[in-house]
């Protein structure tokens, strides 16, 4: 599974994507799985997708705004778009992250 995290710069989601990152080393479950987790800018949001293969786009709450907008970016390549819960997001919660990406994933 693919993670992609959108924020404004692509700085923010930085911490959280190391935090999912260890989490899934940690986890006995995940850690046997292929999971590749990135973040970017919605800016660079393009080009991104022309050279990386993504499974499910998060969306950084400070930039929910955009919802619309990535979701039509991301429609080509993936339909799993949702914006990261913000009190997830604020508390840098990794477990509720990714429970949130492996539920969308596994409900397509």
């Amino acid at each position: 599974m693919n993670i992609l995290l959108v924020c404004a710069n692509g700085a923010s989601t930085g911490v959280l994507v190391e935090k999912m990152k260890t989490f899934c080393k940690e986890h006995e479950k995940l850690r046997t799985k292929e999971i590749k987790i990135e973040a970017t800018s919605v800016d660079n949001l393009r080009v991104y997708f022309e050279s990386n293969k993504v499974d499910v786009v998060l969306i950084g709450p400070q930039i929910r705004f955009k919802e619309d907008e990535i979701k039509n970016i991301s429609k080509p390549y993936t339909e799993l778009v949702q914006v990261i819960n913000t009190q997830d997001y604020g508390r840098m919660d990794a477990v509720a992250v990714m429970k949130t990406a492996i539920k969308l994933y596994r409900n397509r």
